[in-house]
């Protein structure tokens, strides 16, 4: 079995995903891992009619990424954490990180869907879990 060295842990502010950053954190200090956090900052398109630029969604969303980060660090100061704010979309940025840092394993936090929301955009662990190179970890949303 391959040794993880390398833990990428995927975060978008939710509950979930902050679960994950915690159960990704505890891994790494068991296995000695480096940890990298990842927060895609989704393209916007904005409004510009009302005089919402894509750029300050896009800004704010960076900013909030960097607060959450963070927080994170501030939380575990006893373990080095990595981050970046890609901006673009979600799987594309992920699968670009995987091939420049090399993690050995990705994680994130399941979000629990409505059948609506699922049925038109479909989840993203569906996404990853056939664009992905490396094990995906999927912890669970009430998962403490």
């Amino acid at each position: 079995m391959k040794m993880i060295h390398k833990i990428l842990v995927g975060i978008d502010g939710s509950d979930s995903a902050l679960n994950a950053a915690n159960y990704a954190i505890k891994l790494a200090k068991e296995m000695q891992a480096a940890l990298e956090i990842i927060y895609v900052i989704r393209f916007s398109i904005g409004n510009v009619e009302k005089g919402i630029l894509p750029i300050k969604i896009e800004d704010y969303e960076k900013e909030r990424a960097l607060e959450l980060v963070g927080k994170i660090k501030k939380q575990h100061p006893d373990i080095k954490i990595s981050d970046i704010e890609p901006i673009g979309h979600p799987i594309a940025e992920i699968n670009k990180a995987i091939d420049y840092w090399k993690p050995d394993l990705f994680i994130i936090g399941h979000h629990a869907s409505h059948f609506l929301e699922h049925l038109i955009i479909g989840s993203i662990e569906k996404k990853l879990l056939s664009n992905l190179k490396i094990p995906l970890l999927i912890v669970p949303e009430n998962y403490k």
